[in-house]
């Protein structure tokens, strides 16, 4: 019998590598590899990986909020496939911008975004706190963010289900939030690469609060490429985090040849029996 979410679906090319259940982590991938919306490509990338990362970038464009009949779609999905997600919220909005207007706007955005998700369920919420403004408004700026979060936390979500990413700017500026709010962490192995900081220590300093990891090629400090384009010292170093970690790791590549290959490469990296882990 058809269900009730039975639609014209695509046939993409099956990944060469199963990396569910495989992994001392739970694996994941984007959800946006194949050229299709997210029910296509959580049907096709189900059975490779344990949870689907729904990217979910902007904000701007009436569509961009998932529509309530697509929550379903993905819920249904969930239960049937044995699947679990977690949200990238929008990076489009300021947070902790000095114009009252963009810092509820920013509100609003993300509130309505984990309203809306909150179906699925998402083992964690990943959020961009970009700082704004001149460099010796740091402090302005690190209190209206954690206004602006407080507002957000009313709503009743748990705080350390929010992961605050690693970007381009050096993290002690958003350490105080993060600990003052209680908040996760979101480990970007890729940028911190890129911008020369060392894995171990960073690993180090918030392992307590490390509660997901994308991980992804670098070259020349461009990110978000192919596994294999991750120099040996830091793949090294990337190793020995995931062997103890017991967060949630996300190939963060955007195009199913980099998916393909990095999962390929994944996989070499661990034998299959869990007798042989570590």
């Amino acid at each position: 019998m058809a269900t009730p979410f039975a639609t014209h679906r695509q046939s993409f090319p099956a990944l060469q590598t199963c990396g569910k259940k495989r992994f001392p982590f739970r694996l994941a991938c984007p959800s946006f590899i194949y050229p299709a919306g997210y029910a296509d490509n959580v049907r096709h990338l189900a059975r490779f990986v344990d949870e689907i990362e729904l990217l979910c970038f902007e904000s701007r464009f009436a569509d961009s909020l998932p529509a309530p009949a697509l929550i379903r779609e993905l819920a249904h999905l969930a239960r049937t496939l044995d699947i679990t997600y977690n949200v990238h919220l929008p990076t489009d909005i300021w947070v902790g911008h000095a114009d009252d207007g963009l810092r509820r706007t920013a509100v609003d955005v993300l509130r309505q975004f984990i309203d809306r998700t909150s179906a699925l369920a998402p083992t964690s919420y990943t959020v961009h706190l970009m700082p704004s403004g001149p460099q010796k408004d740091v402090r302005g700026w690190q209190t209206r963010t954690l206004q602006s979060l407080r507002a957000v936390l009313a709503s009743g979500i748990a705080a350390r289900r929010i992961c605050v990413e690693n970007l381009d700017y050096d993290f002690s500026l958003a350490a105080p939030i993060v600990r003052q709010l209680g908040l996760s962490v979101c480990m970007d192995m890729g940028h911190l690469v890129a911008h020369g900081v060392d894995l171990g220590m960073f690993y180090a300093d918030w392992r307590d609060r490390v509660a997901m990891i994308h991980l992804h090629g670098v070259d020349g400090g461009h990110d978000h490429l192919p596994l294999a384009r991750l120099a040996a010292p830091h793949r090294d170093a990337a190793r020995q985090i995931l062997n103890v970690c017991s967060a949630t790791v996300s190939l963060e590549v955007f195009t199913f040849e980099a998916l393909n290959a990095s999962l390929n490469d994944l996989a070499a990296q661990w034998p299959k029996q869990k007798a042989e882990w570590g």
